[in-house]
């Protein structure tokens, strides 16, 4: 009798968004704080100073708790303002970021397609046969040449509309500059060029966290 082997189907790893940094306390919520430390302390300057009344140490510290007051006084105003002004900068960011990453897109009204096309690219990748690796690859690249066309950057390629992007305006983007490489390398070379499952996946990925990124997916 002779036994069958069953070849088991690679299985689908796909990179996760990395944790978000949290970003260090602003300096106008530290000088809120010192301030409402400051006044808090201030009762109890003034009862110590009631309590030493008719003593040359009392109009000295009198005189110490009023400056105190002031500089309190003075340190809560600033901060209110630092804290008002990056209210309004955090604001101003926020709806130019979403701008720059495409968030205004209606992804959607398009998610049954968007779906559909994703689950496509997987479908490849989880073939044995890494002709159709590099068709995952080109695909998702055809769906990141949509995004960054729909996202406003002008030019008659994915290359030339990428070279327009600044970093600081697209998740990953020297990321993706390097599997965009490697599909222009495969539709040139195509057959010629020998890939690695490794190779593929870790394209897969890069594409994957990007269109996770701009709400794509």
């Amino acid at each position: 009798m002779v036994e069958t082997k069953v070849e088991k189907k690679p299985e689908k790893k796909f990179d996760k968004k990395p944790p978000e940094v949290k970003p260090p306390s602003s300096v106008g919520t530290e000088m809120l704080i010192l301030g409402a430390v400051v006044l808090f302390a201030l009762p109890f300057a003034g009862y110590f100073a009631a309590q030493l009344q008719g003593s040359g140490i009392a109009e000295s510290f009198t005189a110490f708790v009023s400056t105190l007051k002031t500089i309190a006084t003075i340190i809560s105003m600033i901060a209110l303002a630092i804290a008002v002004y990056s209210f309004v900068r955090i604001s101003e960011m926020s709806k130019e970021e979403s701008a720059k990453l495409g968030l205004a897109l209606s992804w959607e009204s398009e998610r049954s397609q968007k779906n559909v096309r994703w689950e496509r690219v997987e479908h490849y990748m989880t073939s044995l046969n890494p002709s159709d690796w590099k068709i995952a690859i080109l695909e998702a690249d055809n769906i990141l040449d949509e995004i960054v066309e729909r996202m406003g950057y002008k030019g008659t390629t994915l290359g030339e509309r990428m070279k327009n992007i600044a970093a600081s305006d697209f998740p990953y983007l020297e990321e993706v500059w390097g599997a965009h490489k490697l599909r222009n390398t495969l539709a040139h070379k195509g057959t010629d060029l020998a890939l690695s499952r490794s190779e593929a996946e870790q394209a897969i990925n890069i594409y994957h966290r990007v269109f996770k990124e701009l709400g794509y997916l």
